[in-house]
């Protein structure tokens, strides 16, 4: 497979994408009341240049540097005296998102004209087979495909360049579609047949492979945000099921299966007959929230940036933002489901024991807090006794211990207020308070005083224990609070520890948890705290293994609409939005959607051969695929921001051809595999780069690209011998010993795996319609230095060495494993000179595997 490094077009377009889904958005919601035509502080932030007037205090933003821009110090809460909004900080994806849109020069794109609602943008036409012009040229006269491109090569007059070489074509193939690289025999077998259909006895090989469906599987779950885990704090929260999707992926690409019913299983494979493909819909259950799924879902299948609309209608599509509110509604009235795959009576046995263990962690949990809440309010009544011994510490010199001994304190205690004491930035200031410790001392007291009243009153509006346990009631009962300033220094003192976005607090200084209150507690206290803990531990002990699941989908019970959140502020809803499809690519008002939360009814609508845009987009994925770029340089956005298709013709003859075929991505894939332009040569030339560098008009095939990550590392466990082809099954860490294929590796969202991060493996955390690919050092390094490299050579060696034969053939051997070609004369004698200095054959094996010529595709 093919990739681009850098396309403008596209970059121009994702920039204008994320600030509208990313950074508009958080402006609007948490900045707008207050800096627009209010301007308070001078500041208003109506457009890129009113943020680089600024206000008041300069400048808002330094484009290109988030440390110096006011506007990140604020929000960061850096800065000495902005604090940006008042009363809470920032969530860490909003904050990443502005650093993000800063670094990248705080881009604000100009609106474009109203978007037209009569469907008269190209994308939005429907689907038509276009006339296939007669071929002037018998090369060219193979296919629907040779001849609309070669009709445009004369139009252009550019002349394309000769076939490549038949070696050069299979390895070209053989990576395309699964990944790896052909072997000697079959390169052999293929240039000894003269055959005119010996290139499409190696397509057809190739696409009944099963490394076919793991190859491009890989690729979909890019799309996909794909992972096998939950984003967590440090690690990821495993989701020991979730493979169980990714085996849905390759298996239905192995079997073919229609893609309209690929589409429609990974949307509402629940509302379908039959359970075949409930694992279709890990495609959402794997994902984030409801928003999340709408956004994933109109990008992979329509190609649309739906999710722009949120706060307001879309800035360049027709899409209203009831629209989004219309197809929000749709996956809020579908919560995530676990389907289990054992009996019931197990399920019920799993699911009550679960209780038990969650009853006694409550049980431990309670006891704990509350004796560490009577704790801290105790040692809180001592502050002014701390505090003046932590002075003599601080400026006397004395140790901690010797001052708690003088003092009658405890000593950890009083060693955490010396370490507090000197921390400079505290988000509060009542240590200044004129009146000194004594009036500090006074403060504390009513401040502890206060909150325990507070927290007696809303464990009564809570309705007790059975509501202090439920997530559901906490969320919605108005409990009390202490004022943010006065919670500060709260927490400073007493609160457990906690990390919310990147603010990770160990503990206040009065606070003992489960781990450390033991030598507070009377014996009979320790006696109970220590039975607690010992009926925790027997039931997680016997806690029998998780029966498996497939993570789905439900119908809530009420499905209802969502309304419309105004300027995208859940504390601001206007009217509802019916549950329905897009106005843009229906005919006529779309009908409300009454089938249960409507679902099926939306996969029905996207999966349509009537739908202008399902078909364009997937075959432009294949194309991007196969060719290097799509026929449409912007695969997720053929709206306007988009990128204009290069051969709309051809598109329009491909998507038909899909829908014609039964939707069967596999005769596209033969038919793209087969045409001419596939088979092109890599060769510049002068006259044809001076009217087309970009190669839009595909005289040529692309440029030598890298292999992504996956195919990199296979590649090279392939060549060695020592590649695992089982397929399946839960994932296991890229750890040693781990020879399987990349695809069925464990894929963190926390913590990726560093190799694949290296070689530009996309974020699971959000959908990836490309790879980008950059080079540098640490690159060369890894191929230098890496022990996965080393045992590979090794093992490379082993194998070149197992057989009897002169240097010079185990060479050759070397090269029609690597690279799918005999050496030429002066690289033999360049192979014999370095083992005639070094002796060592896992070096030249690693020379070899290090090559720009293995890691790429020609």
């Amino acid at each position: 497979m093919h990739f681009s490094l850098f396309v403008a077009a596209v970059l121009l377009a994702n920039d204008a994408e994320f600030f509208e889904t990313s950074v508009r958005p958080v402006l609007a919601k948490n900045c707008s009341a207050c800096h627009n035509a209010t301007r308070l502080g001078g500041l208003a932030i109506t457009s890129r240049e009113s943020l680089l007037k600024g206000g008041n205090t300069g400048p808002a933003i330094v484009p290109g540097d988030p440390e110096k821009s006011l506007l990140m110090q604020a929000v960061t809460h850096t800065h000495a005296r902005l604090r940006m909004p008042p009363t809470a900080k920032l969530a860490a994806p909003e904050i990443d998102a502005l650093s993000r849109w800063v670094r990248a020069g705080a881009p604000w794109p100009v609106s474009a004209p109203p978007a037209s609602t009569d469907h008269a943008f190209w994308s939005f036409q429907p689907v038509s087979k276009p006339g296939i012009p007669e071929a002037a040229d018998a090369r060219w006269a193979g296919s629907a495909i040779d001849r609309l491109l070669h009709a445009k090569h004369r139009s252009e007059k550019v002349t394309p360049v000769r076939r490549a070489a038949k070696h050069v074509l299979i390895r070209r193939a053989t990576m395309d579609v699964t990944g790896l690289p052909p072997t000697p025999e079959e390169v052999k077998a293929f240039e000894d047949d003269p055959s005119p259909g010996a290139f499409a006895k190696v397509v057809d090989r190739l696409l009944a492979s099963p490394r076919y469906g793991e190859r491009w599987g890989r690729y979909w779950l890019d799309m996909a945000r794909y992972a096998d885990g939950a984003l967590g704090a440090s690690s990821d929260t495993p989701f020991a099921n979730a493979y169980r999707y990714r085996d849905w992926v390759i298996q239905s690409l192995n079997e073919d299966l229609p893609y309209d019913t690929f589409v429609k299983a990974q949307i509402a494979a629940d509302r379908l007959p039959g359970s075949k493909h409930l694992a279709a819909l890990g495609f959402q259950a794997l994902g984030g929230n409801a928003g999340d799924q709408l956004d994933v879902t109109t990008r992979t299948f329509l190609g649309l940036t739906v999710a722009c609309a949120q706060c307001h209608d879309h800035k360049y599509d027709p899409i209203p933002t009831s629209d989004y509110y219309s197809l929000l509604g749709i996956f809020r009235s579908s919560p995530k489901h676990e389907f289990p795959l054992a009996p019931e009576d197990t399920v019920k046995a799993y699911k009550a024991h679960q209780q038990k263990i969650e009853d006694a962690k409550f049980e431990l949990d309670f006891f704990v807090k509350t004796r560490s809440a009577e704790l801290s309010e105790f040692l809180a009544a001592k502050t002014a006794r701390y505090l003046r011994a932590a002075k003599l510490v601080l400026e006397q010199g004395k140790s901690v211990d010797e001052a708690a001994r003088q003092a009658a304190l405890d000593p950890e205690v009083l060693g955490r207020w010396v370490a507090y004491l000197p921390q400079k930035d505290k988000d509060h200031d009542f240590l200044d308070l004129k009146g000194g410790i004594d009036e500090f001392q006074s403060f504390v007291t009513d401040l502890f005083r206060r909150r325990r009243d507070m927290e007696e009153r809303n464990y009564v509006k809570l309705g007790g224990i059975k509501g202090i346990r439920d997530e559901r009631t906490r969320q919605y009962t108005n409990l009390e609070s202490l004022p943010i300033i006065e919670y500060y220094l709260w927490r400073d003192l007493a609160s457990d520890p906690y990390r919310k976005d990147f603010f990770d607090f160990k503990g206040g200084i009065y606070y003992y948890g489960e781990k450390d209150i033991d030598r507070w507690l009377s014996p009979e206290w320790k006696d109970h705290l220590d039975r607690l803990r010992a009926d925790l531990k027997s039931l997680k002990d016997s806690l029998p293994a998780q029966y498996p699941f497939i993570h789905t989908l439900r119908e809530a019970e009420a499905p209802k609409n969502a309304r419309i959140a105004i300027r995208g502020d859940e504390q601001n809803l206007g009217e509802e939005a019916p549950r329905r499809f897009l106005r843009a690519l229906s005919k006529g008002e779309p009908a409300p959607y009454t089938s249960g939360s409507g679902r099926l009814e939306l996969a029905e609508a996207i999966a349509s051969a009537d739908n202008p845009l399902t078909a364009r987009v997937v075959v432009n994925r294949l194309w991007l695929g196969h060719f290097g770029y799509g026929l449409v340089r912007s695969p997720s956005n053929f709206g306007r921001l988009g990128e204009r298709p290069t051969h709309p013709e051809l598109l329009d003859y491909l998507a038909w051809r899909l829908v014609d075929s039964g939707w069967s991505l596999k005769g596209l894939h033969r038919e793209m595999m087969l045409s001419e332009a596939y088979a092109l040569a890599s060769d510049l030339d002068q006259a044809n780069y001076a009217k087309d560098p970009e190669n839009k008009l595909l005289w040529r095939a692309n440029i030598v690209q890298r292999l992504d990550a996956e195919a990199l590392r296979d590649s090279m466990l392939a060549v060695s011998g020592t590649l695992d082809v089982s397929a399946g099954g839960p994932p296991k860490p890229f750890e040693d010993g781990f020879r399987r294929r990349a695809v069925y590796g464990y894929i963190g969202r926390t913590k990726p795996d560093p190799m694949l991060t290296l070689f530009d493996f996309p974020n699971p955390n959000n959908t990836s319609e490309l790879r980008t690919v950059t080079t540098g050092p640490l690159q060369r390094l890894f191929f230098m230095n890496n022990s996965f490299v080393a045992e590979q050579a090794a093992a490379l060696a082993a194998r070149l060495n197992s057989q009897n034969v002169s240097a010079e053939d185990r060479i050759e051997t070397a090269y029609r494993l690597l690279f799918s070609r005999p050496p030429k004369p002066a690289e033999v004698q360049l192979g014999l000179d370095f083992l005639n200095k070094t002796g060592s054959w896992p070096q030249y094996a690693q020379v070899l595997l290090s090559s720009t010529e293995f890691s790429s595709i020609p």
